[in-house]
């Protein structure tokens, strides 16, 4: 199904085809479009402190179809990183357009310290290989940031498990999904995942 845009009202010239947030309305992900300006505005506005004029939150608006209002909250800018990409100068849309992504670190580098990581897919409920797609990653991503050795075979005893014990949460958003993975209580981690290999939930071979 293709997402309608969404706009920011603080800079309306600025197109959101994919946003994702968590439970408090902070923002993990955000897929924007407009020209090199407006984007550069924005960037600026998010590195600065409410007091000196910066972006702290912002609402995505639709205003076809269903009216839709969203808040977005930015948080501290520090955790954020960004990638920009712009179109060819002959696009439809005439030249100094550019692609922009904001994203929560933990996207792309997993805090193994800490254990803490974000699992990004994309969201298209009719497809059984894309829901694939994303439970591997999320397994994948359990066992990256995991302090105990995981077979693969547990993957989804172990998934359910964490789900029930809030260890891993999923977000859903506009365009994109996403889970976070938090495995830093290692000790009862490490207590769970031993009580289900001695119920004889997980096979060690």
């Amino acid at each position: 199904m293709q997402q309608s845009l969404m706009q920011l009202d603080v800079i309306p010239d600025l197109y959101v085809d994919a946003s994702l947030v968590d439970a408090y309305d902070k923002l993990l992900f955000l897929s924007l479009w407009g020209r090199d300006t407006a984007i550069q505005e924005f960037l600026a506005g998010i590195s600065l402190a409410n007091e000196e004029g910066g972006i702290n939150s912002f609402f995505l608006s639709k205003s076809s179809g269903n009216p839709q209002r969203k808040l977005v909250q930015i948080g501290e800018a520090k955790r954020l990183n960004h990638y920009t990409g712009r179109m060819p100068a002959s696009n439809v849309f005439g030249g100094d357009m550019a692609h922009l992504w904001v994203f929560d670190r933990l996207v792309t580098d997993p805090d193994l310290a800490n254990r803490r990581t974000i699992a990004i897919s994309k969201v298209d409920s009719d497809s059984v290989d894309d829901k694939a797609a994303a439970q591997n990653r999320i397994w994948q991503l359990t066992k990256a940031i995991c302090h105990l050795p995981l077979l693969d075979h547990w993957a989804d005893i172990i998934i359910q498990t964490f789900y029930e014990r809030e260890w891993i949460k999923d977000f859903n958003g506009i365009g994109v999904n996403g889970a976070l993975i938090d495995l830093s209580l290692a000790e009862e981690v490490e207590e769970e995942v031993t009580r289900l290999i001695r119920d004889g939930a997980l096979a060690l071979n």
